[in-house]
């Protein structure tokens, strides 16, 4: 055997297992010659050390990281010399959940098979969907690629856009998401994609507050990569074959007819594999990647007696005057540190004295909506009083606005009122 079989050989039985201390070293304690054995416990701790994850790394990486050890070489060396190899490891790879994630009750997943079987696909289709080797957007195949690419501008110019995935893909997402990560309870500060909240309840978190100070989080979908989605999997307890498929389910790299319409830095975020805007899956996978971010902003806000809340993209702060200083210099800080980006044009100051907004609401002495928000329904209605008026037998449209009057009467449900009457008024003249 040589000293590169021989390093796989020994990692092999490692990453198969749970990623802890204990378990390495009974791993070791069984496939080291005797004469070696006594070195399972530095081993293990200087493995721990050199992988500081909640999940074992790749076998390759574990068996770079012994090949370059000298004990790993003199242990080869005796192993040749008295014929005394580690055994093979036969033991497939299980699913293990770590301790916070054991009670959940997650899809017990250890093949990619397995994973086709509990998606209802053959292994074949999940070759095809998972698309690893990004090939479905590398093709001339107008039926190749597995997602739609629609762009929207936004009021300042800049191009928005939604990575929509095709029905068959679509499907198998909503099966990850209902039935795996809708079981992973969000963060408490997550009031975005979650069930239960929305974003009166993330402003109702910031009412009447001395000041309130925002941030935002640049490109935040396409900011979440591939490997920090394949991190998340592990950590969940998935082996690393199921892991790079879920990965590859909920990730996709935006084709170059796409990335030629956004400026450089934009488009380098979308060539690589990211979280797509549109995937069924890629809220709840947001929010997971963001968790610790989380953490360590509720940390920040408790320690300042501040509130803490973050509506996507959106992070905000309310508490006394003093908390504005140290804020603006280490909230950028950290999210620079969890591996997000700022867009510092965006950070917003709001004393009580101006008026107070997020996610679209006032909230300087209670949630309202906007004067102008008001105004701009209210102008709708009154011209829907014109029989000539071709919105007043568009049902959509009509859906829309009734929609949008729900969304006033949860907010300030006299103003709701009084746009709902406008409206039934306006509609039976």
């Amino acid at each position: 055997m040589n000293y590169h079989t021989f390093t796989s050989t020994l990692a092999a039985p490692l990453v198969a297992g749970a990623w802890t201390y204990d378990a390495i070293e009974r791993s070791l304690q069984k496939n080291l010659p005797k004469p070696f054995k006594h070195r399972g416990h530095t081993f293990a701790l200087d493995l721990t050390q050199a992988f500081p994850k909640t999940y074992a790394p790749s076998r390759i990486a574990v068996a770079g990281w012994l090949k370059d050890q000298t004990v790993t070489r003199a242990i080869w060396k005796h192993a040749r010399k008295h014929n005394a190899w580690p055994n093979s490891n036969l033991t497939p790879a299980r699913f293990i959940p770590i301790p916070p994630f054991d009670t959940l009750n997650l899809p017990s997943l250890s093949s990619s098979d397995e994973l086709a079987d509990w998606l209802g696909i053959s292994s074949k289709s999940l070759l095809r969907f998972s698309d690893k080797r990004g090939l479905s957007n590398n093709t001339n195949n107008a039926f190749a690629p597995h997602y739609r690419y629609h762009t929207h501008t936004k009021p300042n110019g800049a191009l928005r856009l939604i990575e929509e995935p095709k029905p068959i893909l679509k499907t198998l997402q909503r099966r990850i998401l209902s039935d795996l990560l809708d079981l992973i309870p969000p963060s408490p500060a997550a009031y975005g994609f979650t069930k239960g909240r929305d974003c009166i309840s993330a402003a109702a978190r910031h009412g009447g507050e001395a000041v309130l100070i925002c941030f935002d989080l640049r490109a935040f979908f396409p900011s979440i990569t591939h490997t920090r989605i394949f991190g998340l999997f592990r950590t969940l307890g998935y082996p690393e074959s199921v892991a790079r498929d879920l990965t590859g389910l909920c990730t996709v790299a935006t084709p170059a007819h796409i990335l030629s319409r956004y400026t450089y830095d934009k488009a380098a975020l979308l060539a690589h594999r990211h979280l797509p805007q549109g995937a069924p899956t890629s809220p709840a996978l947001a929010n997971l990647s963001a968790f610790n971010l989380d953490r360590r902003l509720i940390g920040l806000a408790r320690r300042m007696n501040a509130n803490y809340s973050r509506y996507a993209d959106d992070i905000s702060f309310s508490g006394d005057p003093h908390i504005t200083r140290t804020l603006l210099k280490a909230v950028p800080a950290i999210i620079n540190d969890e591996g997000f980006a700022l867009n510092p044009r965006k950070t917003r100051i709001q004393p009580s004295n101006g008026r107070q907004t997020i996610t679209g609401l006032i909230v300087n002495e209670k949630i309202n909506i906007p004067r102008h928000t008001y105004d701009r329904l209210k102008s709708i209605i009154h011209h829907l009083d014109n029989p000539d008026d071709a919105l007043r037998y568009d049902l959509r449209f009509l859906t829309s606005l009734s929609g949008q009057i729900t969304w006033v009467e949860r907010v300030n449900p006299a103003r709701g009122h009084k746009l709902r009457t406008r409206l039934a008024t306006a509609l039976l003249d």
